[in-house]
């Protein structure tokens, strides 16, 4: 059926003269077909109609003198080749509240806020229009029906070209936005538009402005000759795809405000100044990019940010590549930086990056540059082509690098206070040095390879600290590694073959370097000189302090292996001796560097493939599920094939006492088997602590077979162990001063040499704390010279104890001081004149009585036990019952560990910590186990064990509530044996609280008044005696909210007076 045609035409016979009563005359579906003219009109669509010019487009032109020129409310109309003028300043030209405005081929002209408005539930459908408006936007989208803008020129505008607001989601396809002193897309509030195939130029804001939570995605849309490209500040995850940005005045694209954007496939380039600025918490993902000839870094990232990266191109940059900063953590993956004119990428002041799979090719400046506080990752990266240095590491940087290549003019600078830790890297072909470590820098490689470098593959300068463990210093042209620093270096499993210079040099040094370097398992060859550096390990372990019995025993086990040797060249029958060893003895006596040297002889006669050393302890040995524990043994037993593997504290191996399967002699079997089967290819030495290691070998039939030799290592003597200080210093650049030799004798002479007693690692603590005291002294001495800096003083080893003053309260005293607790003291004075009488039998020849010294301590909370713990112990001291007296504090936590056999080790340690004094388990009944797989009861049975062992070297006090004391007593049948003796520790009175509360305010320099005491004394009375009452912790913690209200009060005052500080008054009181 025909649609009805009206016409309109403002001259003739017939039709409507105006297109208003042509719209009163229509039906819906009509057509409304309008000649050409000139229309004063504003027309309120109310109907379905089409409006349309009827001699060709644009030849009618709607021009109302106020009001909009078209406002739609009808569900639907269809407007073509109309040109449409607004002349109101305040309102739309189209404006469509209600339905769809679809516009063919037409032409808006605006004179208000905006051309075009989609409102409410109105929705628009341009296609093939022209939109202008000189006094603000083309189009102003708030709508959610959804409108659709093709092919369309907006242009000429006072404001943005295309608004998206509210929760509009327009489409705007393959349209030209140009001229605008506004935006092209500016999308806010929670739009979620779509930006297809579009041209957006010549804006005097950012082209595209994402903003509030809108989520618009803009793709295949070119941005050219405006100030920003895009401008991202919208919490919506918006989307940029496949785009184009270039020639920007500013930045290409700037994102903020905690914006996390997904952009793919994007093009910036030319831009004035960053290509891409991602600042202020800014997210988001970045794929694909490419951002090439900016003025300013082409990518930089600061304050906080945290975009992820992945296939990112930066290239043809006047300044850096990429800058990562202010504390930002991006993150790059296959990221490439080429053809720049400075540092490829800098990061600095805080920042954080994981840089994996870069490259970075052609920078004129560094290649990579960590200065200021930089962090990071950088792995599986390539350095190359670099004019400057391929990786600088600043002041404060510690970035850690694996599975790296870099070529450069110089491969790796660590500059003055910075850190570098590399692993699995290659440094090479550089024109300089491979490596420099600066003054004050520190460099860690692991398994890496410098070679083929024009320098020095890596160069030490004085003041730097270096490790190298496992590395490769191959045909560089001076010296594989080139040591000037008196600091700490340590090359470890190395190779240095076919060098310039030598293996490992030490210019100016008639030494191997002393303490300061530290060689072990050098395999230096066909290089050109050789240094005592690299002298043989045999020359090294003569050159140790002490040791004369192991050095002597060491070079036994040497000459028959060199004997067996000969005897096998010769075709004699081979000798019957196992390489297998025991080190027994304290601990810091030298005996995992034995160990090593040892390996390292063996090697050098062929008997071993390598003599590397494999160092491990328990927990590499050991595991928690059944069958574990031999497949890590096997592992660890595997990695020291050709070598030596040592078995620290192997005793710790031993099934534990207490019950429970313990996998430790899982492994003991295991490493059996494995040195029957690999009897010619390992060398294991199991270490420890002389009596223990008697038990490890008890454990197992086969263990005293296979380690029939024994190598007992003593603790240094007095004068050994200053000769080990005057090593350290010697190496360090000091010399003793006079008198400084003999205050090191009284030093050592006065430690008490027990089972734990540290040997060199004393020694080295002793060093170290002389090298402090003496800068306290120089630094009240701001002229000292030269001699001066490097001369070590008696007080720079510490001062002499000062004798005990005649005035000074004994620690009986003390306790006889104490507030309260008078059945406590009485108990402790009984017990003290025991032991002195049976000191003074002992002394008269007379037998006496054996006592035993642990005691349970039972009563509620904060009454006093750990200080009457404490001075318990200096009272055993005093008599010479305890060596020190010292008290070690423990709970459950302390000494119950999380799998078989840690608990035992806990509790040991905890034990050997207080040998010598008292150990003080607070809560001691939570030791017991409650059902079920509690590892309490194993401290428990380790505990009673130790007791027995050494029941004259430690005092034990258990501590807890009475009957929960007495259920841990039951508990174990060892336990009531041992602590037979209890003290009942009751709660004090309110007078003793009050007592407590006024002496504790006194030494903190307050006084209180009668009305205060009064006050108290009323208060503790009236306070409840649950179990969880705190007794004289509870009167501190009511004199500290006490203090605190004071100052409260006083702050008030203008002028306080020294009396106001110091007087307490009743309204201070917390009550």
């Amino acid at each position: 059926m025909a649609r009805p045609v009206l016409s309109v035409r403002p001259e003739g016979p017939d039709g409507h003269r105006t297109i208003t009563a042509a719209l009163e005359q229509a039906r819906p579906g009509a057509v409304i077909s309008v000649h050409p003219g000139r229309y004063q009109e504003n027309l309120v669509i109310t109907k379905v109609v089409t409006i349309t010019a009827a001699e060709g487009s644009r030849t009618v032109e709607l021009v109302p003198v106020r009001g909009s020129a078209v406002r739609v409310v009808s569900e639907a109309v269809q407007l073509s080749g109309l040109v449409l003028r607004g002349r109101d300043p305040e309102l739309p030209t189209v404006d469509v509240p209600r339905g769809q405005a679809a516009m063919d081929d037409c032409e808006v002209t605006g004179s208000a806020w905006t051309a075009v408005l989609a409102r409410e539930s109105g929705s628009l459908a341009m296609r093939d229009c022209r939109v202008t408006n000189s006094s603000g936007a083309g189009i102003v989208d708030t709508s959610e029906a959804g409108s659709v803008v093709e092919d369309s020129v907006i242009e000429h505008l006072g404001s943005s070209a295309i608004v998206i607001s509210d929760r509009a989601a327009p489409t705007i396809r393959r349209c030209v936005l140009r001229d605008s002193r506004g935006n092209g897309i500016c999308a806010n509030a929670e739009s979620r538009g779509t930006v297809e195939d579009c041209q957006i130029s010549r804006t005097d804001k950012p082209a595209i402005a994402l903003e509030g939570s809108s989520s618009t995605a803009i793709s295949n849309t070119s941005v050219k000759d405006v100030a920003i490209g895009a401008y991202l500040n919208s919490t919506g995850r918006p989307t940029l795809r496949d785009c184009s940005i270039t020639g920007t005045r500013e930045h290409g694209i700037v994102v903020l405000g905690g914006s996390e954007p997904v952009l793919t496939g994007c093009r910036v380039g030319r831009s004035k100044a960053h290509g891409l600025l991602i600042t202020d918490k800014a997210k988001g993902s970045y794929e694909q990019l490419r951002v090439f000839g900016t003025k300013q870094a082409a990518i930089h990232v600061g304050e906080l940010a945290g975009p992820s990266f992945r296939e990112t191109t930066v290239h043809d940059s006047t300044k850096e590549g990429v800058v990562l900063t202010d504390e930002s953590v991006a993150e790059f993956d296959r990221l490439e930086v080429r053809d720049v004119e400075g540092t490829g990428i800098s990061v600095g002041a805080g920042a954080n990056p994981m840089l994996r799979r870069v490259t970075v090719q052609e920078a004129r400046g560094d290649g990579i540059a960590v200065f200021g506080g930089g962090h990071g990752r950088l792995e599986e990266s390539e350095i190359g082509d670099v004019a400057k240095v391929g990786l600088r590491i600043g002041e404060d940087a510690d970035p850690y690098v694996s599975g790296t290549v870099i070529r450069a003019a110089t491969g790796v600078a660590v500059e003055p206070g910075g850190t570098g830790m590399f692993r699995d890297c290659e440094v090479r072909d550089c024109t300089g040095d491979g490596v420099t470590v600066a003054d004050h820098a520190e460099l860690t490689m692991l398994r890496s390879k410098i070679r083929k470098n024009d320098g020095h593959g890596v160069l030490v300068s004085n003041g730097g600290r270096a490790t190298l463990d496992e590395c490769e210093l191959v045909d560089n042209t001076r010296d594989g590694v080139r040591v000037e620093t008196t600091e700490p270096v340590s090359v470890t499993n190395c190779t240095a073959t076919g060098n310039g210079g030598s293996g490992v040099n030490t210019p100016n040094s008639t030494s191997s370097g002393g303490d300061r370097l530290e060689i072990e398992n050098l395999d230096s060859r066909d290089n050109a000189n050789t240094t005592d550096a690299e002298a043989g390990p045999l020359v090294e372990l003569t050159a140790l302090v002490g040791l004369d019995g192991v050095k002597e025993q060491v070079t036994t086990l040497v000459n028959l292996t060199e004997m067996a040797k000969r005897r096998e060249a010769a075709g004699l029958p081979a000798l019957p001796m196992s390489r297998h060893l025991i080190f027994a003895g304290p601990p810091g006596t030298g005996k995992t560097t034995v160990a090593r040297l040892y390996g390292e002889v063996l090697a050098s006669l062929g008997a071993l493939r390598s003599g590397h050393l494999v160092e491990v302890a328990r927990a590499d040995l050991v595991a928690q599920i059944v069958g574990g524990t031999a497949i890590k043994t096997t592992e660890a037993f595997n990695k020291a094939l050709g070598g030596v593997l040592f078995i620290d504290e192997a005793y710790t191996l031993n099934a534990q006492e207490g019950g429970g399967p313990d996998f430790g002699r899982e492994a003991v079997d295991t490493l059996v088997k494995l040195m029957e089967d690999h009897r010619d290819d390992v060398v294991v030495i199991a270490a420890g602590y002389s009596e223990q290691m008697q038990g490890f070998l008890a454990s197992n039939p086969g263990l005293a077979s296979r380690f029939n030799r024994t190598i007992e290592f003593e603790n240094y003597s007095v004068p050994e162990l200053v000769t080990i200080v005057g090593k350290m210093c010697e190496a360090h650049s000091y010399e003793l001063g006079e008198g400084t030799r003999e205050a090191l004798e009284q030093h050592f002479g006065r430690m008490h040499r027990g089972a734990d007693f540290g040997n060199g690692r004393a020694a080295r603590k002793l060093f170290e704390e002389m090298i402090d005291r003496q800068a306290v002294r120089l630094a009240a001495l701001p002229d000292a010279n030269g001699p001066e800096l490097s001369r070590m003083l008696p007080e720079d080893v510490g001062a002499e104890p000062e004798p005990e003053a005649d005035d000074k309260p004994s620690a009986l005293t003390r306790l006889r001081e104490m507030i309260g607790i008078g059945s406590v003291k009485s108990a402790v004075e009984d017990l003290v004149n025991l032991l002195e009488a049976n000191k003074r039998r002992a002394a008269a020849g007379l037998p006496t009585p054996k006592i035993s010294n642990h005691l349970v301590f039972a009563g509620p909370p904060g009454t006093g036990k750990t200080t009457v713990a404490r001075l318990y112990g200096e009272v055993l001291a005093g008599l010479d019952v305890l060596p020190t007296g010292q008290l070690v504090e423990v709970a459950r936590a302390d000494l119950v560990g999380k799998y078989i056999g840690h608990t035992a080790q806990l509790t040991r340690e905890a034990f050997e910590r207080a040998r010598g004094g008292v150990l003080f388990i607070d809560e001691a009944y939570t030791l017991t186990s409650s059902g079920g797989n509690d590892f309490g009861r194993e401290a428990i049975d380790t505990l009673v064990k130790l007791m027995e062992d050494h029941r004259d070297e430690v005092v034990v006090i258990v501590a807890g509530y009475p009957a929960e004391m007495q259920d841990f007593l039951d508990s174990n049948p060892g336990l009531g044996s041992r602590f037979s003796r209890h003290v009942q520790f009751e709660d004090y009175t309110a007078s003793e609280l009050v007592s407590i509360f006024e002496r504790t305010a006194e030494t903190n320099g307050y006084e209180c008044s009668e009305a205060v005491r009064a006050a108290l004394l009323d208060h503790f009375e009236q306070v409840p005696r649950d179990r969880n009452f705190g007794n004289a912790r509870y009167a501190r913690q009511l004199l500290e909210s006490t203090m605190t209200r004071q100052a409260g009060r006083i702050s008030t005052l203008q002028s306080p007076t020294l009396e106001d500080l110091r007087n307490l008054q009743p309204s201070d009181l917390p009550l």
